[in-house]
């Protein structure tokens, strides 16, 4: 388990398994990416068995801010995907990250469409509204 917040592991901090809240009361560092939780309500192995792959999830406003243009996962699915000239693609459904750059799954009548996230593509994010605005280069269709 790993996170880009460095205290949100620690004693006292609220994650939420599978939708439902629990309360970290004592956490160790095993390695970077390992950690063991006690999380309050789970009093037998077999209780904390239950939360065995499910999303470990914080509620929004306790992300951390991010720099301008840059965006959580959790804000870009959903997005409904248009053309600069206003054709509608679809909407994000996932998200591949590749490394370089991520790429947006776009979901639409047409089928899916592998939106690169970069600069030359993106030429809009808004978030109140629900739309990306693309611009599709050559290869893109």
């Amino acid at each position: 388990m790993s996170s880009d917040v460095p205290h949100r592991f620690n004693m006292g901090e609220v994650l939420h398994f599978g939708g439902s809240p629990y309360h970290v009361t004592s956490s160790t560092r095993l390695r970077r990416n390992q950690v063991i939780l006690e999380l309050e309500g789970l009093s037998t192995p077999e209780e904390a068995q239950r939360l065995v792959g499910q999303l470990v999830t914080v509620p929004a406003t306790a992300a951390p801010s991010l720099p301008e243009d840059e965006y959580f996962h959790f804000q870009i699915l959903g997005l409904r995907v248009r053309t600069e000239v206003g054709e509608e693609l679809g909407q994000i459904t996932e998200i591949l990250p590749t490394g370089s750059n991520d790429v947006y799954v776009v979901s639409g009548e047409r089928g899916e469409i592998l939106i690169p996230a970069i600069a030359e593509v993106i030429q809009e994010i808004n978030l109140a509204d629900g739309i990306m605005v693309v611009k599709l280069v050559k290869g893109l269709r």
